[in-house]
């Protein structure tokens, strides 16, 4: 996911990365990092792949990623941050990725639970070897962020570990916004 913010002291670039949880926060299991902190400026290539929302950056001014492991790799936590020119356009980056999973119930299952940021959906997985993986999207000003747990095993209900990993999130975004 990519963040941006108009009118800030420090550009675009940096804002987005400095969103991304660093190392020290991550849980001694996922400790490990497997893709160094990356952004761009502008956010073009914003993550466009056939497992997101087509239009979903479109008024990114950047975008960052990060991704952490276990020694073995069985476990994984992936970070994109996008940043948005304001809160409207963040807002509507969000929908697009709320309606898209709940458009694709055969590949996505909605998990219930707490609210990160100012909006958030949970999901898993809905069959596969994604069962075994889940994920939150979440907004929080003008950032849209989604967190990747791979290799979770939990189906029912968002894993302990990713609901640490959304709330550090979304409090490195608070700080930024």
């Amino acid at each position: 996911m990519s963040f941006a913010l108009a009118g800030c002291g420090t550009s675009a670039k940096q804002t987005a990365e400095s969103v991304l949880p660093p190392s020290g926060s991550m849980p001694t299991e996922l400790r490990n990092l497997t893709n160094k902190p990356s952004s761009t400026v502008p956010a073009k290539k914003c993550r466009s792949t056939a497992d997101r929302p087509s239009g979903w950056c479109t008024s990114a001014v950047a975008d960052g990623h990060v991704a952490y492991g276990n020694g073995d790799r069985s476990k994984r936590a992936v970070f994109d941050a996008v940043l948005y020119h304001n809160d409207t356009a963040a807002k509507k980056a969000f929908r697009k990725w709320k309606t898209y999973i709940e458009s694709h119930s055969s590949k996505y299952r909605i998990l219930n639970g707490e609210t990160f940021g100012s909006e958030s959906v949970a999901f898993v997985g809905a069959k596969g070897a994604s069962q075994d993986d889940q994920g939150v999207v979440l907004r929080e000003g003008s950032f849209v962020g989604t967190v990747d747990y791979l290799g979770s095993g939990k189906r029912d209900a968002v894993d302990a570990t990713l609901s640490k990993l959304s709330k550090t999130f979304t409090e490195q975004m608070q700080k930024e916004g």
